[in-house]
């Protein structure tokens, strides 16, 4: 079975994640990231604050 390269989407997601990791990164960078991927930014910011947890 051929393996596939990794499409246009999951390179964003993968970078938004490498982007989370680093502390220096901006949280407008973030944001603006999250909104790329279709991913509602407070979600993603909220999470990170709050060590992951969900309500």
């Amino acid at each position: 079975m051929p393996r596939y390269g990794n499409g246009p989407m999951a390179k964003r997601l993968l970078a938004l994640y490498d982007a989370l990791q680093r502390r220096e990164t901006p949280v407008v960078e973030v944001a603006k990231m999250a909104r790329v991927c279709g991913i509602n930014p407070r979600q993603i910011l909220a999470g990170y604050f709050c060590g992951g947890a969900r309500p």
